[in-house]
């Protein structure tokens, strides 16, 4: 069929043309020059840990940025209980997940992943050699699939998701159709995403396992510790505004003039220099968290807090009476709800969640909002600040949404063992 041949023609040239237009966007992105930088001296890292595990088992994961390994991390700490002779190598695609997380402490190796192509591919799995593969949930390569595949290394593409409108179920996607089948197993998050994937699926295994940032959330809220340097701003309930992005922020700075009685924390997507700068000029008023450890005086009226270091957004919910999650006012939608509703607290975020399935769950559960506009995330702080048992419902809602989708990394851990055991 012609459809084929098409759509291999079309990944091959995404391949060729991909890191030149990178290379190119690195002049004025820096982003895209982050990623044609590591891409330069991904092999010289590569070599450094293949000297360093030598000798060990290996699973590789890879993750596409930051958010993926997020999902990836319970199963990583799951296997290190199961099987603590295996060292776990992971990669990145994105700069984002690489330079935060290349020295995390649960992993034994971080490298970028060479761009995908037959020679970095076999170059690749010779080095690493790895025992079992995991991607996590929508991660595609075809020439390390398929050259896994030939090797007999078992693959995994964990808490999966797909969408009917992805090249996947269209009528010119015999290629990326075929290529899901190079996974031994897919484990996919709910049963709409089993009954959309399951009728392109002959070879390979298919199950619902769910989707793992449950169970991280989860963990993440029952393990939280106490920040000290919020005694500075005790007396005052605090509104956490997490993942914000400009957009956020012009309608976060309007809503704060309704609500002064509260703290606004904000927690920026960003928080380089040039955001934090620009952050601050939205909110003329604010003070950064720098500035309120430096002076280290006790705030006695509310507070606009701009939060400019990394790493604090996860524990800082905790201290919410209602949350913001930022995101869903920009063209890429909303970031992570599930955080805030591990702590039980109520989640408003903005419109765009449509391809978010833990965003809509949510509100579906009646744990949270999504909002259109300023007036609509000034009418449903009301609700929550007018009435207790309304409130405490939400909170409610919100952990049992949490609670109910737990589990997932338990699963994911099964098919693993299955596939170990064949290798």
């Amino acid at each position: 069929m012609p459809s084929e041949p098409l759509s291999m023609l079309l990944y091959k040239l995404f391949l060729f043309c991909y890191p030149k237009i990178a290379k190119l966007l690195g002049f004025f992105n820096p982003k895209a020059k982050q990623w044609t930088i590591g891409q330069e001296g991904v092999w010289n890292e590569i070599e450094a840990n293949q000297i360093k595990l030598q000798g060990h088992p290996i699973i590789w994961l890879h993750a596409a940025s930051y958010g993926e390994f997020e999902q990836g991390l319970p199963i990583i700490e799951a296997i290190k209980i199961k099987y603590p002779q295996y060292k776990i190598w992971v990669t990145f695609f994105s700069p984002s997940g690489y330079l935060h997380r290349k020295d995390d402490p649960n992993v034994d190796a971080v490298t970028y992943l060479p761009f995908d192509g037959p020679k970095n591919a076999a170059n690749f799995l010779n080095k690493v050699n790895p025992k079992l593969i995991v991607f996590i949930k929508y991660e595609f390569w075809f020439n390390y699939l398929s050259e896994a595949k030939a090797r007999k290394i078992p693959s995994i593409l964990a808490s999966a998701i797909f969408r009917k409108d992805q090249i996947f179920f269209k009528w010119y996607g015999g290629f990326y159709k075929n290529m899901l089948s190079l996974f031994s197993s897919i484990l996919v998050q709910d049963h709409e995403i089993y009954d959309l994937v399951a009728p392109i699926l002959t070879k390979t295994r298919l199950f619902i396992s769910g989707d793992t940032r449950f169970d991280r959330v989860m963990h993440t809220s029952s393990t939280s510790q106490p920040i000290e340097w919020m005694h500075l701003l005790d007396g005052h309930k605090n509104i956490i505004a997490g993942s914000t992005w400009k957009e956020d922020d012009a309608i976060l700075f309007k809503t704060t003039a309704h609500f002064n009685q509260f703290n606004w924390i904000i927690v920026p997507h960003h928080v380089d220099e040039k955001n934090i700068d620009a952050c601050k000029r939205t909110y003329p008023s604010a003070i950064t968290l720098t500035q309120l450890l430096n002076s280290n005086q006790k705030q006695t009226r509310p507070i606009v807090l701009i939060i400019d270091c990394i790493g604090l957004l996860r524990n800082i919910y905790q201290y919410a009476f209602i949350s913001y999650v930022g995101g869903g006012f920009g063209k890429d939608g909303v970031h992570n709800v599930l955080e805030p509703a591990a702590f039980g607290k109520p989640v408003i975020w903005g419109y765009n969640d449509a391809k978010f399935k833990e965003a809509i769950g949510l509100r579906n559960q009646k744990g949270g909002y999504r909002i259109k506009n300023e007036a609509e995330f000034v009418m449903h702080v009301n609700e929550l600040i007018q009435t207790t048992s309304h409130y405490d419902k939400i909170c409610t809602n919100a952990r049992n949404y949490i609670q109910i989708n737990a589990g997932a990394t338990q699963k994911t851990m099964k098919e693993i063992m299955i596939q170990l055991e064949k290798s």
